[in-house]
């Protein structure tokens, strides 16, 4: 690969774009490189995965932070986030000699709207999943004001700006979850099933397993799924069908959180089945990596994966939650070569 790879011409769109959506002509973006671990910058791995680079992330836009899910590009070159105040996000990717994430460019932002073309506001713009469905179509889920919206905005991303949502048939009862612990996570089943895994924060009932609702346009339906306990399901999304390791995996990240430890983050793959009614699930996550204090690590609730370098990329982003004691970090791993 070459040094500082970046995908000209779309960075080029972004910026003609970024005057527009209310991005603040003046918004600019800067993209410190973080180590792993900052004791022992040396460490490149933690159990199955591979540091290849990682960015703190820093913007003068009022609606930069709060990143709640993602979406990477076949190639990896660009990012698509949104955010838990309603806002999207798009950045370009670049790449050093070596395959390390190195820069992050061409910040746009936009207001996501509501179905009359109005800028979503306080408890109803809370966003926190988002997944691909097909045609430049993506399913957004919201906590808070539980409810499931979907977006045409291109496969390119080019028609973000004035993208209105459309209702999107959600899990039955979700109006019931907690209001901070709602619809969190998205992905897609696989391309010939149709349809989206959706996941929830917390257990319905404490002490129980979490659920994973499967909808599809004929039903839907829950499964159970034993998470660490302690720990809330945060990101869902999956590797491509072409990736060299895991391909198809449904990627699972979990978070704990307390005062007097900090976040620890699970990253695992969850298996599937595919039979006559369609994709299932079969088992347990099976355990990635676990992010740990002493490592870089903050409120991750993002996750998207490619194939870059021949290699299976998985590539978190956290949530900062407008707040100066948390960052705003982007980094990027491969999946080892394992047994």
């Amino acid at each position: 690969m070459a040094p500082a790879r970046l995908a000209s011409g779309f960075a080029a769109a972004v910026m003609l774009l970024s005057g527009c959506g209310r991005a603040e002509p003046g918004a600019t973006l800067t993209a410190e490189p973080v180590a792993l671990n900052p004791a022992e910058p040396e460490q490149v791995r933690v159990g199955d995965l591979l540091f290849r680079g990682g960015l703190v992330l820093e913007a003068d836009d009022e609606r930069f932070g709060g990143f709640s899910a993602l979406e990477i590009s076949p190639d990896g070159d660009r990012l698509l986030a949104i955010s838990d105040r309603g806002a999207w996000m798009v950045l370009t990717l670049a790449y050093d000699a070596d395959g390390a994430l190195s820069d992050a460019r061409a910040l746009a932002l936009f207001d996501m709207l509501d179905e009359d073309g109005r800028p979503l506001s306080g408890a109803h713009a809370d966003a926190e999943g988002l997944a691909a469905l097909d045609e430049g179509r993506y399913a957004v889920s919201f906590e808070r004001n539980h409810r499931m919206l979907a977006y045409t905005i291109g496969a390119d991303w080019s028609a973000l700006e004035g993208a209105r949502a459309e209702p999107l048939q959600g899990p039955p009862n979700a109006e019931r979850l907690r209001n901070n612990a709602g619809l969190e996570a998205l992905a897609v089943l696989d391309a010939e099933a149709g349809g989206l895994w959706v996941g929830v924060e917390l257990p319905l009932v404490d002490g129980q397993p979490h659920t994973l609702w499967r909808l599809t346009d004929q039903d839907a339906s829950a499964r159970a799924v034993r998470l660490e306990p302690g720990f809330g399901l945060t990101a869902l999304n999956r590797i491509p069908a072409d990736a060299p390791q895991l391909a198809g995996a449904l990627i699972v990240v979990e978070r704990f959180w307390s005062r007097d430890i900090g976040n620890r983050i699970r990253i695992s793959v969850l298996p599937e089945t595919s039979g006559p009614a369609g994709p299932d699930l079969a088992g347990e996550p099976r355990l990635l990596a676990e992010l740990t204090p002493d490592l870089t690590v903050d409120n991750f609730e993002a996750v998207g994966a490619a194939v870059i370098d021949a290699e299976t990329r998985i590539i978190l982003l956290s949530d900062d939650n407008f707040g100066d004691s948390q960052r705003t970090l982007l980094l990027s791993f491969a999946i080892a070569e394992t047994d």
